[in-house]
């Protein structure tokens, strides 16, 4: 597809423009980041493979997004560093521990919350550690990132399963109502989050 070549084009050009040891994947086990993840490690550019992979772990995290950061580190035969805290902060310690990082690799969408207007290279807002953001996925839609990861056959975090469709951590994610089936019994279930109509207006309906 042509937003898939366009991803892989800004890839290409952020390569181009750093050396792969100048930046890091920004990773919290969610499916964004895991497409980016398999998009890097599979599209056979040179040195894309050396890009650092961090994950940055929030408070509360749920148990099986630890279980898929871990899958991940095996199925994808990389080491995932982890950084504890808000992503703030956490830029700020990953910053402070390796001087040489001038990129960060991020897989935002334009549905995401501030993120509208983000440029495929943008640099971080005052304030924050001086960092360029690069945005290979923001014009794909949730539906793409399903696509993509039931094609290429991606592992994903075994939330998504159960009727989760964005994941932050244990204190502000529940299932997506609208993926909630109830029984004739009273039982409540839900449907897997590729299932989910109108994805991009309900995908974070289950964020409190």
């Amino acid at each position: 597809m042509d937003k898939l070549k366009d991803s892989l084009r800004i890839i290409t050009e952020a390569l181009n423009s750093y050396r792969a040891e100048e930046m890091f994947i920004s990773f919290n086990g969610g499916k964004d980041c895991t497409v980016l993840l398999d998009l890097i490690h599979n599209s056979n550019l040179k040195d894309a493979k050396q890009i650092k992979c961090i994950y940055v772990r929030p408070l509360n995290p749920f148990s099986e997004i630890e279980e898929f950061v871990e899958r991940c580190r095996q199925h994808y035969g990389i080491t995932i560093s982890t950084v504890d805290g808000g992503i703030k902060a956490a830029l700020e310690l990953i910053c402070g521990k390796d001087p040489q990082l001038k990129a960060c690799i991020m897989g935002s969408r334009r549905s995401d919350p501030y993120c509208e207007r983000l440029a495929s290279f943008q640099e971080t807002d005052p304030g924050w550690p001086r960092l360029m953001r690069i945005n290979p996925l923001l014009d794909w839609t949730c539906e793409d990132i399903w696509s993509y990861i039931r094609e290429h056959n991606v592992p994903y975090c075994a939330l998504y399963d159960r009727g989760y469709t964005s994941i932050g951590d244990r204190t502000n994610t529940i299932p997506n109502p609208h993926l909630m089936v109830e029984a004739d019994s009273g039982e409540v279930t839900y449907l897997p989050a590729y299932t989910l109509q109108d994805a991009d207006k309900y995908e974070r309906a289950g964020r409190l």
